[in-house]
């Protein structure tokens, strides 16, 4: 006899889930082609920075326009691959939410692994353990918020397009249009009284706050930048913890918006 779960869900049920998302994670195109990238992308991080320091930095830009995209390409492709399916899946003895959490664990795993790809050169060339398995972690932190980001989108959409240019355009605004948004809205008089407004939207966007905290770690930011605000210093200060909590927040209310929305599909 099966051992079961809270609500009646069977042990053989959610393995069987978990073993069939795997599957379908190691044969999405998109992961194949992160991984070749995020090799390539190590070596030539290790080979054309001048030193141990430069090739930090070289990874950051990789992690926040490569690692991102895949992320999210990735989080759209597993949520419609299997869109024709999804009413025989529904009429397993498995919650709708299972479904989406997980997709995310066994796509997040596999970042997990790939991701060494992308950070083994550089311990070869001698850079820092402790820096390299920070900026690392750091990394797939910002890897499971934009997985989750995808989800939602491939859940929210009608369609794999729809999916996609819902999900661009999320990572578009995120990567360039706060940032646009804080550079006009700077010249604003009410915003130059009170920067802390501008410093605010900045911590609540993933991958700002993972830029200000990789680049102030890899002291490519001189501390003092930081003293302008009290919000500024105080985020700084502690720029590790507050990236932590921001990326799980994003990573725990989007899995939550498509469990939200797969929950409200017509069986």
């Amino acid at each position: 006899m099966n051992r079961t779960f809270p609500f009646f869900i069977e042990t053989s049920s959610l393995q069987g889930l978990l073993l069939r998302e795997f599957r379908a994670a190691l044969m999405n195109r998109y992961f194949q082609v992160f991984a070749a990238l995020s090799l390539l992308g190590g070596i030539s991080a290790t080979f054309f920075s001048e030193n141990v320091e430069a090739i930090g930095f070289f990874i950051v830009q990789i992690a926040l326009f490569l690692v991102s995209l895949f992320a999210l390409l990735a989080g759209v492709s597993s949520a419609q691959a299997e869109r024709e399916e999804w009413q025989l899946m529904f009429s397993q003895p498995v919650p709708r939410a299972a479904y989406v959490i997980g997709k995310f664990i066994a796509y997040l795993s596999i970042f997990t692994a790939v991701l060494v790809l992308l950070f083994l050169p550089a311990l070869f060339s001698g850079a820092p353990l402790q820096r390299v398995a920070i900026l690392y972690f750091q990394t797939l932190l910002l890897a499971s918020s934009f997985l989750a980001l995808g989800l939602a989108a491939g859940f929210l959409a009608r369609d794999r397009t729809q999916a996609l240019i819902i999900g661009a355009t999320a990572w578009l605004f995120l990567l360039f249009g706060t940032d646009l948004i804080g550079l006009f809205a700077a010249r604003l008089e009410l915003v130059q009284k009170i920067p802390d407004l501008w410093v605010s939207t900045l911590m609540l966007n993933p991958l700002d706050a993972f830029r200000i905290h990789a680049l102030f770690a890899l002291e490519q930011i001189p501390a003092e930048a930081a003293n302008k605000t009290p919000l500024a210093n105080w985020w700084i200060t502690h720029a590790g913890l507050w990236f932590g909590a921001i990326a799980a927040l994003w990573s725990v209310s989007l899995i939550a918006l498509a469990v939200f929305r797969l929950n409200k599909l017509e069986e």
